[in-house]
């Protein structure tokens, strides 16, 4: 059993605490710690609102010195401020699923593109790619997202009330024509932490790999130290 905790920054809104969400319980095989940063809700954060960096990488170090192993975040579009909350802290920070696109691209046959499922097409713009490391000019993207659809509205409240049937119907048909106006796709990654609920219908519906928030955290924590472990010196032997 591992001693390995999950640090999660949240958004100022009501989490969804239900099966399969990144606040439900048995999502993950480990801890969770999660700390909400004050200011950031769905809105602002996707609107790429800079104003909310320091107080993601207050919370980052307040999770760090609770000792978790490393950090992700509850909102894809947060990939904006990772040089900054890496900065802030010693542990490590992933704040977006967009950092799997580049792995995820490496595995497909060439002239595949990524299919990206995202909370609102519009504003997943060419700076979220690059600050998770890549860009479009090197990896073929095409962009989907749930912009005015139910679920939609839905999370953009304070506190939402998620029906998972509807969920897993918006982000089925958001897939579905996204693949259709792209028949090259040869996997998805989805960038809304919401929408790993729906992954299973979709790698159903659609016979490709689906790569999300879930597939991050497992693999990241998985790579990470754990942080009861003494080190022997400063070159990192581990103790036996």
């Amino acid at each position: 059993m591992t001693d390995k905790v999950l640090g999660v920054l949240e958004l100022e809104t009501k989490p969804v605490e239900l099966p399969g969400f990144m606040a439900g319980p048995g999502t993950f095989p480990f801890p969770v710690k999660r700390r909400q940063v004050p200011g950031a809700f769905t809105r602002n954060v996707i609107d790429g609102d800079k104003s909310v960096e320091a107080g993601y990488a207050a919370a980052a170090r307040e999770l760090e010195r609770q000792g978790v192993s490393a950090i992700v975040s509850n909102c894809g579009f947060t990939g904006l401020f990772q040089a900054a909350v890496a900065e802030a802290v010693s542990i490590p920070v992933a704040m977006s699923s967009l950092l799997l696109v580049p792995f995820v691209a490496r595995t497909l046959k060439p002239g595949s593109r990524i299919g990206l499922l995202t909370y609102d097409a519009p504003k997943l713009m060419e700076n979220h790619y690059v600050c998770a490391g890549w860009s479009s000019k090197d990896i073929s993207v095409a962009v989907g997202g749930i912009e005015g659809s139910e679920l939609w509205y839905e999370f953009a409240k304070p506190a939402p009330i998620i029906d998972v049937s509807i969920l897993v119907r918006d982000v089925r048909a958001a897939a579905r024509k996204l693949l259709d106006a792209n028949p090259d796709i040869g996997a998805f990654v989805f960038e809304c932490t919401a929408f790993p609920v729906a992954a299973g219908a979709v790698r159903s519906d659609t016979g490709l790999p689906v790569a999300d928030v879930t597939t991050l955290a497992n693999m990241f924590l998985g790579m990470s130290p754990d942080r009861s472990v003494k080190l022997r010196s400063s070159h990192h032997g581990l103790t036996a």
